[in-house]
């Protein structure tokens, strides 16, 4: 199925959508009328139907929100699944889109698929094979120049990009994060601290002769927006947030250091003074930079990174605002509160278990749960003197149980500096993180699912060839 929208439902707010046509794989076009001729249009082939009706819509809803370049009228996505008929898994998956695309969409090679031909100019496509799991992206010469995809860093990145949304299935949110990083050069740069602008142009120089003038000033453009858009949303979350939590600060900081359970230790203490310390020190960081709403693009541009430091510091007090009274309520004996961070505990157990193969492992999670379940469950247990001590007891256990776990995951490396229980200001924080050791089994799978990404992505490389010498931009990898 071929689906066709412009990007004037961004400006006009309304779409005009064509009744579906014909049996599967028929084209179904939803056509609306632009007012500016150099926004794309979104064209979708899926030709087995892999794309429910809801994920071709937040393709044509979300791709015309993306800033590309004047280059770029139009943008593909093809996802393909028959292996016999479209891209058997042995050969080359480049060679497989182009010879499908020849002879399903001539009007993106309008030249052929021979030597020395190339993607019409105008396009960015993006491809998927599912059953190969293959993803590619390809565009017009004067795409590829524009946003400097023919090959290296920025091409590397947007097929990495996709991999996460793809290997989990949704196929859509891999493509779109896919055409996200290629519309925007400046998501591979590296940013140098006190110099607006000295990141930017270091990449630039670095990247050498690959990149060409029309990719740099784009780049340029791209990266500015960014930071600029950033920091001034930043602004306005601080502004916002920090007075109110600022009148609260004496009470929180006597509640934290009211807490008395064993999972309020001196590792807790120290990470709350080391966030109250940061929240503290932002009224002097804002003001240092002497910003107003008014303030100039260029000016937000100059102060990004200090503006990106406060608003962290802001976000942490308010999670570890959260968290404080999570763990007061349990000690104060908050019935409801116990409760839920019992269930929490129980369903991480449920988690390692699946993620084990040991039964003598699988066994130490079966009776951990069974006594995290009874105290849950038991009237007299969730609200006796003594909970604390017993919901300690679980986590102190669960933590050694966790490490036989973490043994069987064959990629993952524990011994990477970042690689920490979560902290009293983090969003995944569990009451008793950090607790004799503990890091939740959600945790340790994530953090292992990163080092096997890794891993395989070292395992792999960029394909950028064409066995019939077709000179199109772009390449492939394998997800």
């Amino acid at each position: 199925m071929t689906v066709l929208v412009d990007r004037a439902r961004r400006f006009a707010g309304v779409v005009a959508v064509a009744a579906l046509l014909g049996c599967a794989g028929a084209p179904v076009v939803i056509a609306q009328t632009s007012a500016d001729i150099s926004t794309p249009t979104v064209e979708i082939d899926d030709p087995d139907d892999l794309l429910l009706p809801s994920a071709e819509e937040m393709l044509i809803t979300e791709t015309p929100t993306i800033d590309f370049p004047s280059q770029v009228q139009q943008v593909n996505y093809i996802i393909l699944g028959d292996t016999e008929r479209y891209l058997p898994t042995d050969d080359s998956f480049n060679d497989g889109i182009l010879e499908w695309v020849g002879d399903n969409r001539p009007d993106l090679v309008p030249d052929g698929t021979g030597r020395g031909a190339s993607w019409a100019n105008g396009t960015l496509i993006v491809a998927v094979g599912v059953e190969t799991r293959g993803n590619g992206v390809y565009c017009g010469d004067d795409v590829c120049s524009v946003l400097d995809l023919f090959e290296g860093g920025h091409l590397d990145q947007t097929l990495e990009d996709m991999k996460p949304g793809l290997q989990r299935g949704n196929y859509a949110v891999g493509m779109l994060d896919g055409v996200r990083t290629a519309a925007d050069p400046s998501r591979v740069m590296e940013e140098s601290e006190g110099s607006e602008d000295g990141g930017l142009f270091g990449w630039l120089w670095g990247a050498g002769a690959a990149i060409s003038g029309a990719a740099g000033i784009w780049a340029v453009r791209a990266w500015r927006k960014s930071i600029t858009a950033t920091a001034r949303e930043q602004f306005t979350r601080i502004s916002t947030d920090y007075g109110d939590v600022a009148q609260r600060l004496d009470q929180i900081d006597v509640r934290a250091h009211s807490l008395t359970s064993p999972i309020a230790n001196d590792a807790l203490r120290l990470q709350w003074t080391e966030c109250r310390d940061e929240f503290l020190r932002v009224n002097d960081m804002v003001g240092s930079t002497g910003l107003t709403p008014t303030s100039t693009d260029r000016q937000f541009r100059k102060h990004h990174e200090t503006i990106a430091e406060a608003d962290t510091a802001v976000t942490r007090m308010n999670t570890a605002e959260k968290n404080i009274d999570r763990i007061f309520g349990m000690e104060q004996g908050n019935r409801t509160t116990r409760k839920s961070e019992l269930t929490k505990f129980i369903g991480d157990i449920n988690e390692a278990e699946a993620g084990t193969d040991n039964p003598a492992v699988t066994d130490q999670l079966k009776a951990l749960e069974a006594r995290a379940r009874e105290l849950r469950d038991s009237p007299e247990a969730l609200t006796g003197p003594d909970f604390m001590d017993q919901f300690s007891t679980l986590v102190s256990e669960y933590s050694r149980v966790i490490t036989l776990v973490a043994k069987e995951m064959e990629h993952l490396d524990r011994t990477k500096e970042d690689r920490v229980a979560p902290q009293i200001w983090d969003s995944d924080y569990r009451v008793g993180s950090g607790y004799r050791g503990w890091v939740p089994y959600a945790t340790v799978s994530a953090w292992h699912e990163e080092d096997v990404a890794a891993y395989e992505s070292s395992d792999s490389s960029t394909d950028t060839s064409f066995s019939s010498g077709f000179s199109g931009g772009g390449g492939s990898s394998r997800w």
